[in-house]
């Protein structure tokens, strides 16, 4: 039996779980929770195992912890949570817009936006700002409506709406009447921008203008599919690329040499960003359920069983990554789970990409260095998705 004290659902758990993972690592890789019937698979080749096996593992149940552990419904409206073939079928609807391409095509939009926001918050805050708070949480959020098709001008508030929708407090377990309360109304507005698209197509722009002229089997998607699907985009694209940049200047902080690299060549901030995604990965977990019995490194999973994906685990195993515990963005892997494997593999990872990196070159071609003020640092409370949501720094203009 495993003496290692795992809860998905516990304060260090959902806020900063690495130690757990280092203890799951080391003496129970894939490791029951009796409490929730839940497997936790903590060893990279145990998540890459689950992720390109699609015969058995499903995401009918949720791809959300509180939908495996707690029970809450998945809604199985958008691509994300269908099994193939419906799930290649209806991705294929998104893909030509997240294509390595079309990614290269949306970096002008995101430089003017990152240069815009950045030129706002050193106006308002002078030299010392929140990084996340101020920028890359309002670079993300509009650079993420631009590419769904929402105004500009609502996405600071859908964005709030987001926010809402997945805060938690320490302690709390599920969706509260406060999250519920956030979803109603960012829902009611992506039903609200669909209807109003339907009804005059020709105002309708970016994914929203595609999903409104997709059909899948020849038959158009409904509007609850494609408010769904506009929210599914606007989490994804927004939410991990603002948390890997804080968790990119929190860590470089540590490693000065890094640091002061990366500020003297900007366009090596790819790789700064790279690496913050693998070691402190925005997307913590997702899931998966057993559609068949299975045998992982060892441990027989059994048809209806849940499972837990612990990427932000999986991207420090040592039997993967050579000195996985240090920040070092000179690291070339040849295999990632940063955004994930197989027929799930992260439809944005292009755009994600572009969209990290470019946040980070926009900053450091403006400064000439930067202090993190680490006490007044914060991170997220959170099933899903964990990092630095508080990350106040002192910059030196060049």
């Amino acid at each position: 039996m495993s003496t290692v004290d795992y809860d998905p659902l516990s304060t260090e758990a959902m806020t900063d779980p690495h130690r757990l993972y280092a203890l799951l690592r080391a003496h129970d890789p894939v490791h029951h929770l009796a409490r929730y019937d839940t497997w936790a698979l903590a060893s990279f080749g145990a998540v890459w195992q689950a992720c390109s096996d699609t015969d058995s593992f499903s995401v009918r149940r949720g791809q959300i912890p509180y939908q495996i552990l707690l029970g809450e419904p998945a809604t199985n409206l958008t691509f994300p949570e269908l099994d193939p073939p419906e799930h290649r079928l209806r991705r294929r609807v998104l893909a030509p817009g997240y294509t390595r391409e079309a990614a290269e095509r949306d970096v002008a939009t995101i430089r003017d936006i990152a240069r815009t926001t950045l030129d706002a918050v050193l106006d308002e805050h002078g030299t010392c700002f929140d990084a996340h708070r101020d920028y890359a949480n309002v670079v993300a959020g509009r650079v993420a409506a631009r590419k769904a098709g929402v105004p500009l001008e609502d996405a600071d508030r859908l964005r709030r709406q987001l926010a809402g929708m997945f805060h938690r407090e320490p302690g709390q377990r599920g969706t509260s009447e406060a999250n519920g309360a956030a979803a109603m109304e960012a829902f009611g507005y992506l039903h609200a921008l669909v209807a109003e698209a339907r009804s005059d197509p020709a105002r309708a722009s970016g994914m929203l203008a595609t999903l409104l002229d997709a059909t899948v089997d020849g038959v158009p998607l409904a509007d609850d599919q494609i408010a769904a699907e506009l929210h599914t985009l606007m989490v994804t694209g927004s939410d991990t690329s603002e948390l890997g940049v804080a968790a990119a200047l929190y860590h470089l902080q540590g490693e000065p040499a890094q640091r002061d690299e990366v500020i003297g060549d900007p366009t090596q901030s790819v790789w700064a960003f790279a690496e913050a995604l693998r070691f402190d990965h925005p997307t913590d977990v997702l899931c998966r359920s057993v559609r068949r019995d299975v045998t992982v490194e060892g441990r027989r999973l059994r048809e209806g069983q849940g499972v837990l994906l612990l990427w932000g685990s999986a991207n420090r195993d040592e039997a993967e990554f050579p000195d996985a515990g240090r920040f070092d963005m000179h690291r070339r892997p040849a295999r990632s789970l940063v955004f994930g494997h197989g027929q799930h593999q992260c439809i944005g990872e292009h755009i994600g990409m572009r969209m990290g990196a470019v946040m980070l070159e926009v900053l450091f071609s403006s400064i000439s260095g930067y202090d993190v003020d680490i006490a007044g640092t914060g991170r997220r409370c959170g099933e899903f998705l964990k990092g630095f949501n508080r990350l106040p720094v002192e910059v030196t203009l060049r």
